[in-house]
């Protein structure tokens, strides 16, 4: 049995219904939700290890809470679609989702996807403590952006950083080839390392999360990140 926490947050009460039934069967612990639920607190006073996203959730459009989790959070989160349209499915991913399911789900595929995403975005202690070499072995740091990769965690200056797995990814692969340009394939093909469904559009939007996040404003973020048209993205180190 599993030791973890998942929120789920879709107003389809009968859907929600299975998909809690699910979860249980698996070990997890559901964490209560209302309609009230202020996401920005939710966050910090919850130790949820997977949200569970809806079409509609909270009285508002699934995406914009996709949205807002991602902004507070690095924590697993797979969306709840009705549409099987693939471009909905690339715009969750744009908003932040580590993964998209078409309704109704089906129980093992749902065990299997949820189980995925955990595995990418879960560090018990027991494997930190195992991975923990000295921190020069692990920490890469270009310019003021750290990063460390065993962690997974960034900063900027002295400025915690969170990041999706899609996103910590790709900068990772950009970090490791900074001042030369990488194409659009080669960044699909890293990220689809852990599994999940990324084209064009889907780096373009971790692209401009990621100089959102890492910057102080659009300006520096399309400097440091830079778009070279027609071959990729590249991101500069400065001597």
């Amino acid at each position: 049995m599993v030791d973890l926490t998942a929120m789920i947050l879709d107003d389809d009460r009968a859907h929600t219904t299975m998909v809690a039934g699910c979860l249980s069967n698996e070990g997890f612990r559901l964490a209560p939700c209302h309609k009230a639920l202020n996401i920005p607190t939710a966050v910090k006073r919850k130790a949820v290890d997977i949200y569970l996203v809806g079409d509609r959730a909270l009285g508002r459009d699934g995406f914009d809470v996709v949205r807002e989790l991602r902004n507070d959070s690095t924590v697993g989160i797979l969306m709840l679609r009705q549409s099987a349209d693939e471009i909905d499915a690339i715009l969750a991913l744009e908003m932040g989702a580590d993964d998209c399911m078409v309704k109704p789900v089906r129980p093992r595929e749902l065990s299997a996807r949820v189980h995925t995403i955990l595995r990418r975005t879960v560090v018990t202690p027991a494997e930190v403590r195992r991975a923990r070499p000295g921190p020069g072995d692990f920490l890469r740091q270009v310019d003021d952006i750290e990063i460390c990769d065993v962690l997974r965690l960034v900063r900027v200056g002295k400025r915690p950083v969170k990041l999706s797995k899609g996103e910590f990814d790709v900068l990772m692969l950009l970090a490791g080839r900074t001042n030369e340009v990488l194409s659009r394939e080669r960044i699909i093909a890293a990220a689809r390392g852990g599994g999940r469904t990324i084209n064009d559009r889907a780096v373009d939007g971790i692209i401009n999360r990621l100089r959102r996040k890492l910057f102080a404003d659009a300006e520096a973020g399309a400097r440091r990140i830079r778009t070279v048209q027609g071959r990729g993205y590249m991101l500069i180190e400065r001597d």
